[in-house]
């Protein structure tokens, strides 16, 4: 996630991770190098969540094993869940599509259009009433 924290502040947004870890594990963390199975030293804040009450309101508790699911939430500007990905602890998450999805939200946000599947910043994108569908539908039906 570090290697691409600066694309995301450049779209006007902030990385906060948070584990189930002590500060100290963190501390541990950012101190070893990722050569030597560390994170280094990141750019963006991590949070304990000890008590785990933030994993257990994002879903991601496991609470019987007292870990966290691998979670992504992209939060808008008023504090609204707009993506959630979950996963399994073996999978990682990819970045890519973080970022793309971040640009769809913001696209959406400054258009009021819908982006459709697949959607990449420069495509188009549809207005989100049966018309606007229809539109779109018959322009990339090939």
């Amino acid at each position: 996630m570090d290697k691409a924290a600066e694309k995301f502040r450049e779209k006007n947004c902030e990385i906060l991770g948070i584990s189930v870890d002590s500060p100290y594990t963190h501390f541990a963390w950012r101190e070893t190098p990722v050569e030597e199975g560390g994170v280094g030293r990141i750019s963006y804040p991590l949070v304990s969540d000890l008590t785990k009450k933030i994993s257990l309101s994002y879903g991601v508790l496991l609470e019987d094993a007292g870990i966290s699911l691998r979670g992504l939430f992209l939060i808008d500007k008023d504090g609204i869940v707009r993506h959630q990905l979950v996963n399994d602890l073996p999978l990682g998450r990819n970045i890519d599509e973080a970022l793309r999805i971040l640009e769809a939200l913001q696209y959406h946000e400054t258009h009021g259009e819908v982006c459709p599947a697949n959607w990449k910043p420069g495509e188009d994108a549809m207005k989100p009433t049966f018309e606007g569908v229809k539109e779109y539908l018959s322009k990339h039906a090939k």
